[in-house]
């Protein structure tokens, strides 16, 4: 059970607690089907690792803020990774782009003719590969570090925490992050549809003296992706809002300040991930030389 822990050490006289619960998740695909569809991912073409190979690379996700990003995304000059049911908003909305995903769900995910291909984790379930198959569309596979210790793929617990470690090295000179705002505007928990789910584990975080909705699951996914993007700001980007944005902005002064009953009966707690580990034979991830690098300037980034 988790719990919102207010203290630890000493704590000087009068100094202000930020009360930050501690939560390890659950894996939402049991490790029995997670190793079947790793088995049967293996006739997959992989992908290959490179050093500033391509130009900047944009994720997308399903977050409110992405609707006021689509003039921007239209004129992304590069490859453009919509993370799971955004690949069919995008392609709604006439965005070519790159179906990515992680999860081992069963249910297709939404798609439509913008979708170029796919790139998926092996432990993705066999359907999401029969729809690219069915479509006549090229797949690429990656092994997470829960398959391969060595050189899989390591992160947080979302398919948002996974993208900084493979598409850099997979040799993208950078990447910026639309729609992964992580909190909801009203009714709205995704552009590309409501989630029930998405109420689940809910928990209020105060950022920046604004009260942001979301839950327990984005709350460890922005926090993984703050403490990445500071430690790679030269080529980890934002052009999300919500309370990602907010906890980027205020990175010491974020707290939580209410959590549901069911956040506490659904959790355990934990640590989480490391993410530049050292790789055997070779497959330590490097920085390559940034001095040609830029952040977007676009003026139209703010959400």
């Amino acid at each position: 059970m988790a719990t919102i822990e207010v203290s630890a050490g000493e704590i000087p006289e009068g100094a202000r607690i930020l009360r930050r619960p501690s939560l390890n998740p659950i894996p939402s695909t049991p490790d029995k089907r997670a190793k079947i569809n790793v088995r049967r991912a293996g006739k997959y073409p992989r992908v290959e690792w490179g050093v500033l190979r391509y130009p900047m690379a944009a994720v997308v996700g399903g977050g409110p803020s992405t609707s006021r990003q689509l003039d921007t995304l239209r004129w992304w000059d590069g490859d453009i990774f919509a993370i799971n049911d955004t690949a069919k908003y995008l392609s709604d909305n006439g965005i070519s782009c790159y179906l990515y995903a992680i999860d081992g769900t069963e249910v297709p995910f939404r798609v439509g003719d913008g979708v170029r291909g796919a790139i998926f984790a092996t432990r993705v379930h066999r359907n999401q590969f029969r729809q690219m198959e069915k479509m006549g569309l090229p797949i690429l596979v990656f092994d997470l570090a829960e398959e391969d210790k060595f050189k899989g793929i390591e992160g947080g617990p979302t398919a948002v925490c996974r993208t900084p470690h493979l598409l850099l090295r997979m040799g993208y000179r950078g990447v910026t992050y639309f729609g992964i705002d992580g909190s909801f505007e009203g009714d709205t928990t995704h552009v590309s549809g409501h989630s029930d789910s998405a109420h689940d584990n809910m928990l209020i975080i105060r950022a920046g003296g604004v009260d942001y909705v979301t839950h327990g699951g984005f709350m460890l996914q922005h926090d993984y992706m703050a403490r990445i993007m500071k430690k790679h700001s030269k080529y980890l980007f934002n052009a999300s809002g919500g309370v990602f944005g907010a906890m980027l902005e205020n990175p010491n002064d974020w707290e939580v300040i209410a959590v549901a009953e069911d956040l506490k009966q659904k959790f355990d707690k934990g640590g989480d991930h490391t993410w530049n580990k050292r790789y055997e034979g070779g497959y330590t991830w490097q920085q390559p030389e940034a001095s040609s690098i830029q952040a977007p300037s676009r003026s139209d980034y703010k959400a």
